[in-house]
């Protein structure tokens, strides 16, 4: 099927929304065609950078979540409202390349699943996380509030003074709760997927290349079912409407 080729990662939910089937129809055709989607690896567990220049900030974002049922506090929390925060929020993930491994540092836009800034190191540090940050403000407003987790690549003099010069509030999850940080750790682990080997590649020019077509197809290409369409026209549509609203508001 031509659109397996294209999207060799979706599931029946996308595959239905990208030809305009039911679910019913997806799955038949996908079963008969005999398509197996791959699934994600075991995570490799590393160490965390040396220590925070600054104290972590409170989870600003806790705000917006709410008991998925109040009579039931067992059940948790519902964080789907947090893409109303104004807010990016912030990780990085390793790859495996060449026998050691190389850093990725993504930033999130929480209202349209973009990811508006990104850089590619050899290292977790600071430094690479202060790159991305700078490269998703050279193209984007700042937001609101910028979340993370405790990490001290972004518990850094340089973030936090960027940060309240730009009027940006720092937020932080709370420590063991990479579910505060919810919509940049299922990026991270959708993004690791769709990547795809990368044995072929001879060095880290090539592997930054291979990167950054994979975050185009991710903000261009492929359908986020929240949305049912791509986080770029998704914040297209969203510019669109608020420009008409201004204009109107004139």
């Amino acid at each position: 099927m031509q659109a397996h080729r294209e999207h060799p990662f979706y599931g029946v939910r996308r595959f239905a929304l990208h030809l305009g089937w039911s679910e019913n129809k997806a799955r038949r055709i996908r079963t008969l065609a005999g398509i197996i989607v791959p699934t994600a690896a075991k995570r490799h567990k590393y160490r965390r950078g040396g220590k925070a220049q600054i104290s972590a900030p409170p989870n600003i974002l806790h705000r917006y979540a709410t008991f998925k049922n109040k009579t039931r506090p067992q059940d948790g929390m519902d964080y789907s409202a947090m893409v109303n925060a104004e807010a990016w929020a912030q990780d990085f993930t390793y790859i495996k390349f060449n026998h050691s491994f190389c850093y990725v540092a993504g930033v999130l836009n929480l209202k349209t699943r973009e990811i508006v800034g990104w850089r590619l190191g050899t290292s977790h540090s600071s430094e690479l996380t202060y790159a991305a940050l700078l490269d998703a403000l050279s193209k984007h407003h700042p937001p609101a509030i910028l979340h993370s987790d405790q990490g001290s690549e972004y518990l850094s003099y340089k973030h936090a003074l960027l940060c309240d010069r730009l009027e940006i509030q720092l937020s932080a999850s709370d420590k063991a709760s990479p579910w505060q940080n919810g919509f940049m750790e299922r990026f991270v682990q959708t993004y690791k997927l769709e990547l795809g080997s990368i044995s072929q590649l001879n060095d880290v020019a090539e592997l930054n290349e291979a990167v950054a077509m994979a975050m185009h197809y991710y903000n261009t290409k492929r359908i986020h079912l929240a949305l049912k369409t791509t986080p770029a026209a998704y914040a297209a549509k969203l510019q669109s409407r608020d420009k008409v609203f201004v204009e109107k508001a004139a």
